[in-house]
């Protein structure tokens, strides 16, 4: 761990945080990515819910439910019928846990969130095969890209993304003192999202 790195969790647990904000344009080819072991991507239904939880057992069923009651979906990657990874997205008022807000979306915006994969299957592609997948089925529901926040300390959490095209467009984050607090958005591009 760097001394940045180190200085930044100490801001993070107290006054300042931030995400590095990514895009995946959808009007541009999507790359293929192939996982490196059989798997199935798919969308979790009300029925996988405790198959979910078996594979993450620090999310409540009731968070899960709550989640696709929302409208979110979430996208698994199953092996020999079993989770390996998945990852959330939400069209609309998707909530950034870390920062405590919103994320801004504009129409045709999707955030995507809390992408896990089973400590035994990392290193596989599985990720990316699924961020791929997501990316040609919102596609083909009209959407016009992909939004994620990654925390920059996180070097692993970029890869995936990158390889299926996601560039870093901007820094999301919020300061906080006592009572008072500030939520920001800078950009460090033309890409464009909601106001913070």
């Amino acid at each position: 761990m760097t001394v940045r790195s180190l200085w930044f969790r100490v801001l993070g647990r107290t006054v300042y945080r931030r995400l590095i904000v990514l895009e995946r344009r959808l009007d541009e080819p999507i790359r293929g990515i192939t996982a490196g072991i059989p798997a199935v991507v798919s969308i979790l239904t009300d029925a996988d819910v405790d198959r979910y939880a078996a594979f993450r057992p620090d999310t409540a069923p009731a968070e899960v439910r709550r989640r696709l009651d929302a409208g979110h979906r979430c996208f698994v990657v199953q092996h020999d019928g079993r989770i390996v990874h998945a990852g959330w997205a939400a069209t609309t008022k998707p909530w950034v846990e870390y920062l405590g807000c919103e994320f801004p979306l504009l129409p045709g915006d999707v955030y995507q969130f809390n992408s896990y994969t089973a400590a035994a299957f990392r290193g596989l592609d599985l990720a990316g095969a699924r961020v791929s997948w997501m990316a040609q089925y919102f596609r083909d529901a009209g959407a016009r890209r992909l939004l994620a926040a990654v925390w920059p300390e996180n070097a692993r959490g970029f890869r995936p993304l990158e390889k299926v095209g996601y560039r870093a467009v901007g820094i999301i984050g919020t300061v906080r003192l006592a009572g008072w607090r500030h939520d920001f958005y800078r950009q460090t591009d033309t890409a464009r999202v909601a106001p913070a």
